[in-house]
């Protein structure tokens, strides 16, 4: 049977992909060390797919199913991210004290007075929420320094931590 037989409409739980991630990425692992065979396979052009299966069920899984379901709970997590990211930058921010003198010449913030400071971390938080809201997961954005780029995939889930 071909792989795509193999692939299914539905995701499967979380644990699970995980686990027969890690089982697949092991089989590939012992398919390369073992066999004579595969030089004879790879020149015919035949493009080999590992199958799993979860007891007791019928059903089985390609490779390319488990590849998919991973990329799927990936993108959810940083979906996630992305929400909490956005509340945490939504929030009061001329109400909140704070000073972060690592990131005070990128944001303009070197030699502030206190109010001055919130007024700019709640402009700067505006500026954030709009790339947030036009801004694909690969976009890259250079900072106001010139200095650096910064992938957006990067920022989403490290901004409220």
């Amino acid at each position: 049977m071909r792989p795509a037989t193999y692939m299914h409409p539905f995701i499967i739980p979380g644990d699970l992909t995980r686990s027969m991630d890690a089982a697949i990425k092991t089989a590939k692992a012992e398919q390369k060390e073992s066999g004579p065979h595969q030089d004879c396979v790879k020149r015919q052009g035949i493009v080999a797919d590992l199958v799993g299966s979860i007891d007791p069920k019928p059903w089985k899984f390609s490779g390319k199913y488990v590849g998919a379901s991973m990329t799927f709970y990936a993108v959810k997590a940083m979906t996630r991210a992305w929400f909490e990211d956005r509340k945490w930058l939504e929030q009061n921010w001329r109400k909140i004290v704070s000073d972060v003198e690592l990131f005070a010449v990128e944001t303009g913030t070197s030699g502030l007075s206190a109010g001055d400071l919130r007024g700019r971390h709640w402009t700067t938080a505006n500026e954030v929420i709009l790339k947030f809201s036009y801004s694909q997961l690969s976009s890259e954005f250079l900072t106001p320094s010139g200095w650096d780029f910064v992938s957006f995939e990067n920022v989403v889930g490290g901004l409220c931590k």
